[in-house]
């Protein structure tokens, strides 16, 4: 089986979160929040090695940039297995070798091993920060576990 397979796998089965979502400062990027949590399976148990992870980057010339993605830890590197990245309609947000992709897109895969990247199609810019983690959530499979909740930055405001 090939890395785009294991991370369709990974995708297809259905995850929880393990715990509150704690949005904190990205030590290496001023003003960016980031959080992580480990995931659990069916039956509650620990999924050795994967994870949520979220980032939140302010962009106040371009529009803030968000990231969701379900990562996978195989010995001391990280791996990416599925990644959402909101970005404004009108920035370029991924250089591939063939194309230039603007705007959302999504990464199956990580370029160390083997992805594929395509750009997300639809009525773009009506859809709110709440709408992308949900969009987010239907591609991986990751449930809310009572009142632990897969959540995004701005969730508990005025703008969530």
């Amino acid at each position: 089986m090939g890395w785009l397979d294991e991370c369709r796998e990974k995708c297809r089965r259905v995850k929880f979160v393990s715990e509150q979502l704690v949005w904190d400062e990205k030590t290496n990027h001023l003003g960016s929040l980031k959080a992580t949590s480990q995931l659990l399976d069916h039956n509650h148990a620990s999924i050795p090695g994967l994870y949520f992870k979220g980032v939140y980057s302010p962009k106040p010339l371009t529009g803030d940039v968000y990231s969701f993605a379900l990562m996978a830890l195989q010995g001391r590197t990280h791996h990416r297995v599925f990644m959402l990245e909101v970005y404004p309609v009108h920035v370029v947000s991924h250089r591939g070798q063939a194309e230039w992709i603007k705007g959302p897109h999504v990464h199956l895969g990580d370029a160390r091993l083997e992805q594929f990247t395509r750009a997300v199609r639809g009525n773009i810019s009506m859809v709110s920060v709440t709408g992308w983690i949900e969009r987010f959530r239907r591609h991986v499979h990751v449930r809310d576990n009572g009142d632990l909740r897969l959540t995004h930055p701005l969730s508990d405001t005025l703008f969530g």
